[in-house]
C-alpha cells in the first residue's frame, strides 16, 4: 500500500512538512494507513515528527517505526497560541539540527494546521509578513477561519499583522 498521504504541504522542499496526523485524522484514522503514511514519509526523508496533537496516539509507533518524535499538545483554541509558538521553536530546533526531514502535524487538515502553517512561515522567513504567510498557507490547501484569526491574534478579516 504505497499510497499518499491526503493533506500535507512541504514548506522547505525535503525538509519541512506540515500535514495532517500520519493515518489519518479523527474517526477517519486507520492504523494500516497510519502503517502505509510512515512508509512514504520516510522514503521522502522524514527523520522527526512533532505533533501537536492533545493526545498521543500514534507516537509510540512512529518511534517504533524509527521516527524521532516530539509531542507539542495544542489544547484548545484558548490556549493555542501559545502551544503553537512552542510547537513551532521546537520543529525549528530539529530542522537545525539537520537530521532529515521534519513533519509537524495535527490530527486534520484544519484551522490549527493552518495557524501552525502560517506561524512556521513566519519564523523561518519564507513569508514577508503575516498577511502573506496567510496566502500560502491558503494555497497549501489549508483553511484559513475564523478560529485561525483568533490563534494568530489577526483582529480583521483584511489579515493584518499581528
Amino acid at each position: 500500500m504505497d499510497t499518499e498521504p491526503q493533506s500535507y504541504a512541504w514548506l522547505i522542499d525535503d525538509r519541512l512538512v506540515v500535514a495532517e496526523r500520519p493515518g489519518g485524522g479523527g474517526r477517519s484514522h486507520r492504523i494500516a494507513r497510519r502503517q502505509a503514511d510512515f512508509e512514504w514519509w520516510r522514503e521522502r526523508g522524514v527523520r522527526h515528527m512533532v505533533s501537536g496533537m492533545r493526545s498521543r496516539h500514534g507516537l509510540v509507533d512512529a518511534a517504533l517505526f524509527g521516527f524521532g518524535v516530539s509531542w507539542c499538545p495544542i489544547p484548545d483554541d484558548d490556549g493555542a497560541g501559545e502551544a503553537i509558538r512552542r510547537l513551532v521553536t521546537t520543529a525549528i530546533s530539529h530542522l537545525d539540527a539537520d537530521i532529515g526531514a521534519v513533519l509537524v502535524h495535527v490530527d486534520r487538515p484544519g484551522e490549527w494546521l493552518a495557524a501552525v502553517d502560517v506561524r512556521l512561515r513566519i519564523a523561518l522567513g519564507l513569508a514577508a509578513d503575516l498577511r502573506e504567510a496567510v496566502a500560502q498557507t491558503e494555497v497549501d490547501g489549508f483553511p484559513v477561519g475564523d478560529t485561525t484569526r483568533r490563534i494568530l491574534g489577526i483582529r480583521d478579516t483584511a489579515t493584518q499583522a499581528a
